[in-house]
């Protein structure tokens, strides 16, 4: 080879080279880039929450523009309703470990159990234990907690984060009462007197009491109150045990309190086929003295009809019940935070700072929902006070739960008892049969 040859040779290796290195250069250089583009990427996902309530999005949408001012972390809500197209969602997300860093499965204790054991949902305990829990109304935190021994066998602790309170409560409307000759500022207290009450607006034309009652749940939260009164905590803990029979004097008398009312024409024509929304238009509408109903309704009241005159009572209560009265409520929306989720400590973060006083008194005021924080509830208006007081009367959670079955038949029997179909001791029966029914598998 002559010595030209070699010289070319070697120049063109040297060009095989440099484009080599430069080629290896750019490609490190592309695949660093892509790397911290990626951890870009990551650090700038923002933290996502699903939820169902469109009347709160403005107000939610609100505060997350105000923490990422504060902290350059952004939070996005995302609405999808009504809730039983939430619920579906949350469902199929799970299905597919493709569920957002926060969310509500919007479920009994024992679905929300398996979301736990699963590992869909975090445990907030030490999180909660820095002084957080500290802020909250207590009933809120039991009902997003399990206890020692718990039956779906989930760790002591507590899961999920409340944003507001709820309650149901008797509304009452002052301008019918006085219409009746009764005492606007001086509602029934007991039974007897809920009962002579009705009978005095019937007497003037008026129908006394609505609620929807199509709805099961809703009349079971009404009878609820009565089981607490009657048969206190353990006494529904032992029923649900199979150690007292729903036969027993106890639970006849909640049945015949709802006869009681049917008899004295205190229920609103058509209420156990009528759905809540239908029972608060007729309310809002003045075509009823009273309704069953929660913490909610006072923003729904004011959307009906902004000129309604009411005010709030709690549940009659019954002179001879060994316990006192209670009512049905305490958490009323809550959150819970993906144990899946890479972005949990930020979702964690968040929903301290979102659930601090000054963040829950103006959801309160946008909203008009009871905030979950206790020391919000100073800055609530004075109906809204009411109800936020009622929150230390609300159930203790229940270690355990009744078989849907046996409650369904509980709720569908009173129902029947309403319309006459039934009587008080014929329903009790039915409810026990169905009850050993359960028992039995």
């Amino acid at each position: 080879m002559s010595k030209k040859s070699v010289i070319i040779a070697l120049q063109t290796l040297c060009l095989v080279l440099a484009i080599f290195v430069i080629s290896g250069c750019s490609d490190s250089s592309n695949s660093s880039s892509n790397k911290v583009n990626t951890e870009v990427k990551k650090t700038e996902d923002p933290v996502k929450i699903w939820h169902w309530m469109t009347d709160r999005q403005e107000a939610f949408e609100k505060l997350t523009d105000q923490y990422y001012k504060e902290t350059g972390v952004r939070v996005v809500f995302e609405t999808y309703a009504p809730s039983d197209v939430y619920k579906n969602k949350i469902t199929a997300a799970a299905s597919g470990h493709l569920l957002p860093d926060v969310f509500n499965p919007q479920s009994d204790k024992k679905e929300l159990a398996s979301y736990i054991k699963a590992g869909y949902i975090a445990d907030l305990t030490d999180a909660m234990n820095d002084g957080w829990k500290n802020v909250f109304f207590e009933k809120s935190l039991i009902e997003n907690s399990f206890e020692e021994n718990n039956e779906w066998g989930v760790k002591p602790g507590i899961y999920g984060v409340p944003l507001d309170v709820s309650s149901l409560m008797i509304y009452y409307n002052k301008d019918l009462f006085k219409q009746a000759g009764l005492d606007p500022e001086n509602p029934p207290k007991t039974w007897p007197e809920f009962i002579d009450a009705g009978k005095k607006l019937r007497a003037a034309g008026i129908q006394p009491f609505v609620s929807g009652f199509g709805e099961a749940w809703l009349i079971g939260a009404f009878a609820s109150s009565y089981e607490w009164s009657l048969l206190g905590k353990q006494g529904i803990i032992d029923t649900i045990d199979g150690k007292i029979s729903y036969t027993d004097e106890r639970w006849l008398k909640i049945f015949q309190l709802f006869e009681e009312m049917k008899n004295n024409k205190m229920f609103a024509s058509g209420i156990v086929t009528m759905v809540n929304k239908d029972a608060e238009r007729t309310f809002a509408t003045g075509r009823a003295a009273m309704t069953f109903n929660g913490s909610w309704g006072i923003n729904v009241y004011k959307s009906m009809n902004s000129s309604l005159n009411y005010g709030i009572m709690y549940p009659p209560s019954l002179p001879d019940a060994k316990y006192p009265l209670l009512v049905f409520g305490g958490d009323g929306s809550s959150m819970f935070v993906n144990g899946e989720s890479p972005r949990k400590d930020k979702a964690i973060a968040f929903l301290k700072w979102f659930t601090q006083r000054p963040q829950q008194s103006f959801l309160a005021e946008a909203t008009l929902n009871i905030p979950s924080n206790k020391e919000s509830a100073q800055d609530l208006p004075e109906v809204l006070q009411e109800f936020s007081k009622s929150i230390t009367r609300t159930f203790d959670s229940l270690p355990k739960l009744e078989a849907w079955q046996v409650t369904n038949y509980i709720n569908l029997n009173l129902q029947s008892v309403i319309i006459g179909e039934k009587t008080p001791a014929k329903a009790v029966q039915e409810v026990q049969a169905e009850k050993l029914r359960q028992m039995k598998k």
